[in-house]
């Protein structure tokens, strides 16, 4: 791709461009959008998708929302 890394974040929000792979984290959300062309590994979508849970959890617990 032409930006192979493009990083914004505002408001829990964070979208990560690489190799024709856009992911896109909310506090609330998180999509991945593939180009017919892009490189999508599922050790690397499962490791976001892990973290991103484990972040999340964190974050109502901190709020007191999950027990823990």
């Amino acid at each position: 791709m032409e930006n192979d890394y493009v990083y914004v974040e505002a408001d829990y929000t964070r979208v990560i461009q690489h190799d024709g792979v856009k992911t896109t984290i909310c506090e609330n959300r998180l999509e991945v959008i593939a180009t017919p062309g892009g490189d999508i590994t599922e050790q690397n979508i499962v490791g976001l998708v892990r973290e991103w849970i484990r972040w999340r959890k964190d974050k109502m617990r901190d709020a007191g929302g999950v027990p823990g």
